[in-house]
């Protein structure tokens, strides 16, 4: 249903019950009144009418559609039944609406966590990027939400409608591109099989059924890409980073890389072309708090993840900066990271090593000779550390809790 479509159907109820002519601009206005604003301009301007399968606000408010419709010079017995009619109607279709902001934000809005980044590799090679999730990926059919979560369900006819008359109207607004993008959003469908068609080829049911479906998402994708590419002409940078993501190279990395704006830098680090680019995004995400972006970098010997790491109580981290200050003569340091790991309630001086079984019904666990079969040895030998002061403990101690002190209070 469009919006002109909608309006003629209230329009029609309207007119069976009430004796004078009801004015389309009017039913715009009472649907403006049951999402609570004061005008429909006032609606147009900060919010979309949607129907069937949103998950938007719902048009509700029966007692603001009556006092709108009293401002329009409607008698109390007409603007009640007006009220009662349209709320009925509204049920009907389901209506609802999505407001311009809402769908601002949920479009920019980072992907929520996967996997883990990457395997416990020290390079950041493309393999590793491919292999591992650093977020949700595209929906590959028409429709799917866009990063996030933006209410653009592809059964919504009306917001679709309202989402186009808006690129009508605002053909320089990026947000109206990009939410047309995410409700068109849908993998790249591949012509091989059509041009063979074309060329004579008989094809089986099965390929037939695959030419179909791809003249159905050609158009559709054809349309992601033209408000994608739109939205990221007009300046905004996360579509211009999903233009790098859905069409690659250099260039378009480049493009999203020196655009103002946020962005996220998981996905940044997906794009980018080369490992000093990755690094440079590996640090902004560990910046912005991902865990596991700090475990990339301290993989990599980054003293500044490490360090992070462990007064977030990451065990491994603190028992790698122990032992490297034991490795540099630094009993200090060393004491200091096993007073943290105290606090953490680990004792890095008590190996954690023990047998397991290799194989067969008990694969993993702890090894009991009682029933044999091979094992393995897993675990961290305790470290030994050297004598240090009183004074000098004490000191350790302290530093100790204004690292874990100070984590606390970021928690």
């Amino acid at each position: 249903m469009t919006l002109k479509e909608l309006a003629y159907v209230a329009q029609s109820r309207l007119q069976s019950r009430l004796t004078f002519p009801v004015k389309r601009g009017h039913v715009l206005e009472l649907l403006a009144a049951a999402a609570g604003f004061r005008s429909w301009a006032a609606f147009d301007s900060a919010a979309l009418l949607a129907d069937t399968g949103t998950d938007g606000r719902a048009l509700q408010a029966r007692a603001l559609i009556a006092g709108r419709a009293i401002q329009l010079e409607y008698s109390t017995a007409d603007a009640e039944t007006t009220a009662a009619m349209l709320t009925e109607l509204i049920g009907e279709l389901k209506l609802s609406f999505v407001e311009w902001q809402t769908l601002a934000t949920a479009l920019h809005a980072p992907r929520p966590p996967g996997h883990e980044y990457l395997d416990d590799e020290d390079e950041l090679t493309d393999e590793e990027l491919e292999d591992n999730d650093w977020g949700t990926e595209p929906q590959s059919s028409s429709g799917g939400h866009p990063p996030g979560h933006v209410p653009l369900p592809a059964s919504s006819p009306l917001l679709l409608d309202s989402l186009e008359r808006a690129v009508q109207l605002r053909p320089a607004d990026a947000i109206a591109h990009f939410a047309l993008a995410a409700y068109y959003r849908c993998g790249r469908p591949s012509p091989y099989l059509y041009e063979e068609s074309l060329k004579g080829r008989k094809l089986s049911s099965i390929e037939q059924a695959w030419v179909d479906d791809y003249l159905h998402d050609a158009p559709l994708y054809e349309k992601y890409m033209q408000h994608l590419k739109a939205a990221a002409s007009l300046g905004d940078r996360t579509a211009a980073l999903e233009c790098a993501e859905v069409l690659g190279g250099r260039a378009l990395y480049e493009i999203a890389d020196q655009m103002d704006g946020p962005v996220d830098a998981r996905r940044m680090v997906e794009v980018a072309p080369d490992d000093t680019q990755r690094m440079k995004w590996l640090r902004v995400a560990a910046a912005e708090g991902a865990t596991d972006a700090l475990a990339v970098l301290a993989r990599r010997g980054d003293a500044a993840a490490l360090a992070q790491l462990a007064a977030r109580g990451d065990i491994d981290a603190i028992r790698t900066l122990a032992t490297e200050a034991l490795d540099l003569g630094n009993a200090m340091d060393a004491w200091q990271w096993q007073q943290l790991a105290l606090l953490y309630g680990h004792d890095l001086t008590v190996s954690t090593m023990r047998a397991y079984h290799d194989g067969g019904e008990r694969d993993g666990e702890f090894y009991d000779s009682d029933f044999g079969g091979g094992l393995y040895a897993a675990g961290d030998e305790g470290l030994e550390l050297p004598r240090i002061s009183k004074s000098q403990m004490a000191d350790a101690v302290k530093r100790a809790r204004v690292i874990y002190q100070t984590a606390g209070a970021r928690r």
